[in-house]
């Protein structure tokens, strides 16, 4: 699947390196993720409006969340990979638009984004269970 949902679990909600650095350092990673990229979403490849992504990646066994690295992202794909808390935040018609860009970019069925959409959340009540320490390179951000 080249457009994956990536949940975050609540306990690690507003923890990001964006939220951490002055706006200064985090507009000079990402106006460097954007350059990098050539202002293409590196998913589905429209240009635009871009959103720099954190990547992260879960260590169930040290409970360790670290930033891997940084994604160039249209808004669509971006707020597919934070499709739950894009439930929370946008109308109806807006995720359906979120819905319809997955199947485009993944050329799948709409069925299969909500057969997929359930795996995903199922994982994350598990990753919800647990404190994660959240890490990028050697800091600890909590």
């Amino acid at each position: 699947m080249k457009l994956e949902i990536e949940p975050i679990p609540q306990s690690s909600w507003g923890i990001s390196l964006a939220n951490k650095l002055g706006e200064k350092e985090w507009d000079k990673i990402r106006k460097d993720v954007y350059k990098k990229a050539k202002c293409t979403c590196i998913i589905c490849g429209e240009g635009g409006e871009m959103n720099c992504h954190e990547v992260w990646q879960f260590d169930y066994r040290k409970k360790i969340q670290r930033l891997v690295g940084f994604e160039c992202l249209c808004k669509l794909c971006h707020d597919v990979k934070h499709f739950g808390r894009s439930l929370g935040v946008n109308p109806k018609t807006y995720v359906e638009k979120l819905v319809k860009h997955w199947c485009k970019v993944n050329n799948r069925t709409v069925q299969a984004f909500y057969n997929y959409q359930k795996e995903v959340f199922e994982e994350n009540k598990r990753r919800a269970k647990i404190y994660w320490v959240v890490k990028a390179g050697r800091y600890t951000l909590v």
